[in-house]
């Protein structure tokens, strides 16, 4: 568009309807868990996604359990829903956990 060249809510730059993109960025193929270990264990449905945003932000891959049930049913009837990283990755991933259950 002339006159504009970025975004003025996001702040990204626009392109010419019609324009080649750019290099495409390709997403990054999950790899398989190493040893996995449970991290993380719940029956609250809203604390999962918090949880799995925590360990995003910290790079720390992971694998979700029992979430899907949980937010099919709103219940915990079939058991809590877990998160499981790499043997690895488990004392740094249980310390960005640490205070997600603590009352304030």
């Amino acid at each position: 568009m002339p006159g504009f060249g970025q975004c003025s809510d996001c702040l990204v730059g626009l392109v010419e309807p019609g324009s080649a993109p750019e290099a495409a960025i390709e997403p990054a193929v999950p790899q398989p868990l190493v040893r996995p270990l449970c991290v993380y264990r719940s029956t609250q449905r809203g604390r999962l996604p918090f949880a799995e945003s925590l360990l995003q932000s910290a790079g720390i891959p992971f694998v979700a359990a029992g979430e899907h049930l949980q937010q099919l049913t709103g219940l915990d009837v079939f058991g809590p829903a877990e998160l499981y990283v790499s043997a690895d990755d488990a004392d740094d991933a249980r310390a960005v956990l640490a205070d997600l259950d603590r009352e304030a």
